[in-house]
């Protein structure tokens, strides 16, 4: 598992037909580490290997940490994915 902006993150390969990888990204709260706030698939996206498709979900993770962030400081808002405010499991 890796952190980023705070946040545990992990990124996986999903195996997919004729031996190619799907991508797979999960981020967890940074408050307490263990509840998961986002689970990213990209079904359409191939990879011919499973490390190509694990560090491709850990950018897709950083990617969407990023938006949230950004998302926050245009509203004024910080960025909160507590129980109250949970954004869609599968983006």
């Amino acid at each position: 598992m890796s952190q980023y902006k705070d946040h545990p993150i992990y990124g996986f390969g999903v195996l997919a037909a004729a031996d190619k990888w799907c991508c797979r990204g999960l981020v967890f709260d940074a408050g307490d580490k263990v509840t998961e706030i986002k689970k990213i698939e990209r079904a359409e996206l191939i990879f011919e290997t499973e490390e190509k498709a694990k560090t491709h979900a850990l950018q897709l993770c950083k990617t969407w940490i990023d938006e949230q962030s950004e998302a926050g400081s245009a509203t004024g808002q910080a960025f909160s994915a507590g129980p109250k405010n949970l954004p869609p499991l599968i983006g």
